[in-house]
């Protein structure tokens, strides 16, 4: 008689609490099938909570982009979407109709500020 052997592999579990709420991350698990990872995500993480929803997903096909590879990070500066950086903008449109300063000015200022948060970002990932 053959001794069958068990492939285990690890499965991402994630529940919606209710129909309003979205998929959550709440654990892993072993499991040799996903119809048996399924059957222990229930069991193991819907115990003491209800859900509307269950998923498992094999870990190998979850991908995952990290802040250390600068990924995450922009390629742009964006800080004409912060406060300040409406205050800043809003000086640069009043001396532009005034006269005080020309487009050229403008997008020049722009651009070696941009420069040099390229360069704070790059000193940031060493």
């Amino acid at each position: 008689m053959t001794e069958k052997t068990w492939q285990y592999e690890e499965y991402e579990v994630f529940l919606r609490r209710s129909h309003q709420e979205p998929q959550v991350h709440v654990g892993s698990l072993l499991a040799p099938s996903p119809d048996v990872a399924l059957i222990l995500a229930r069991e193991n993480f819907m115990r003491r909570d209800p859900a509307v929803s269950i998923w498992v997903v094999p870990s190998k096909q979850v991908t995952e982009a990290t802040g250390e590879s600068g990924f995450l990070s922009r390629e742009m500066d964006r800080k004409y979407r912060e406060v300040a950086g409406y205050t800043e903008n809003g000086r640069l449109w009043r001396m532009f109709k005034e006269k005080a300063i020309t487009l050229e000015e403008i997008v020049a200022y722009v651009e070696g500020r941009n420069q040099e948060s390229k360069r704070e970002r790059r000193a940031e990932r060493g």
